[in-house]
């Protein structure tokens, strides 16, 4: 029983936002196209833009399924589009007394999807029959009372005879940690990293004794990667990356972003990756490439501007020293930034043509 609302919103809060509101009540279902000016009960559209195709309301769910075009026809509406959306959600037990007067919310929230695109490997395909599973996760890890914390583990991996391939990441996150933990890194490393493997340590305030040859993992190859929102990655059935043997990773040093905005002292955490890997190799070595601008002291927004680009170009001269003769294809793609960043997009030229962008997202959250 009771009304359940819906909407899309510019911040991922209620000022502003495409709200539809609905319920079920003596087999009838009602739905209205509204429009939430401040946090007050949203007003009814003028022109509805909506359209209510079924209703249903069993063992204490209410279903409401309708229509609505994508791009927005009213200056109330707010258009769908490629990239991030972000819904608002609430409900409350109670059905209004009328379409007017639905009683304030009970529950309400918020979450950012990707409604055209989806996020890639939800429902990952099957495995080799021989694929092991093992998992590198942080060694309960006392969380230091500040916001922002870049967390190192160094790992050794299972010691193979032959090169194998890392077929499946998966990220294992402590319940109750889902805000905490930011993104997680893994970059390849050298046996330097041997004598380390009982400790951890804050990356950018690491131990006396932690050499600088350690504390440089941080700047080679990536092999995987993370981060809060995200699934995990499957790669296609004849890739894989390389795994022991000559050279394929067998050290890593994970890096754990910690986002304790609270500054909470109490926090203990133990999240990590799940890798799973075969020793039947597949046709294709895999690799990772990153691109983008280093964060730096120089990484500046002047103040009282707008919408300010940071471009980062790889030219030809880069690609060449870079990638084989033969070009690589590109599979899988993530972009990241932290909260100032609004879009991210990676463009793709070839011999001075513009091809379609390889990756994109104008309204990054």
């Amino acid at each position: 029983t009771g009304w359940v609302g819906l909407g899309f919103s510019p911040t991922g809060f209620m000022p502003e936002s495409d709200v539809v509101i609905g319920w079920v009540k003596d087999g009838r279902g009602y739905l209205k196209d509204r429009f939430a000016a401040a946090r007050t009960v949203p007003s009814i559209d003028t022109v509805q833009n909506v359209r209510l195709l079924s209703s249903r309301e069993a063992d204490g769910v209410t279903t409401l399924e309708f229509k609505r075009k994508l791009v927005a026809c009213e200056p109330n509406d707010r258009s769908i589009e490629e990239g991030t959306t972000r819904v608002i959600f609430s409900y409350n037990d109670n059905d209004p007394v009328s379409e007017d007067s639905p009683a304030q919310h009970q529950v309400a929230g918020r979450v950012s999807v990707n409604l055209l695109s989806g996020t890639g490997n939800l429902e990952p395909g099957p495995l080799e029959a021989d694929h092991t599973k093992f998992n590198l996760l942080n060694p309960n890890v006392s969380v230091p009372a500040k916001p922002t914390t870049y967390w190192c583990s160094p790992f050794k991996f299972p010691v193979l005879q032959n090169e194998a391939h890392i077929i499946r990441f998966d990220p294992v996150v402590q319940e109750g940690h889902e805000e905490l933990v930011h993104h997680i890194l893994m970059y390849q490393c050298s046996n330097v990293i041997e004598p380390f493997l009982d400790v951890s340590w804050d990356c950018d305030n690491p131990p006396d004794n932690i050499p600088g040859a350690v504390r440089r993992c941080r700047q080679s190859a990536v092999i995987t990667s993370w981060a809060i929102g995200g699934a995990g990655l499957t790669l296609p059935s004849n890739v894989g990356l390389p795994m022991s043997g000559a050279t394929g990773a067998q050290y890593v040093l994970m890096e754990t972003h910690y986002n304790n905005e609270q500054s909470s002292s109490t926090l203990v955490d133990s999240s990590g990756m799940d890798v799973y890997y075969t020793t039947t190799k597949r046709q294709y070595d895999g690799a990772i490439i990153e691109v983008g601008h280093f964060v730096t002291n120089h990484l500046l927004i002047p103040p009282g501007v707008g919408d300010v680009d940071f471009r980062n170009t790889c030219p030809e001269r880069c690609t060449q020293a870079g990638l084989p003769p033969g070009g690589v294809n590109v599979f899988a793609s993530m972009l990241h930034s932290h909260t100032a960043g609004t879009a991210v997009w990676v463009e793709h030229y070839r011999n001075k043509t513009k091809l379609p962008n390889i990756d994109q997202n104008f309204h990054y959250d």
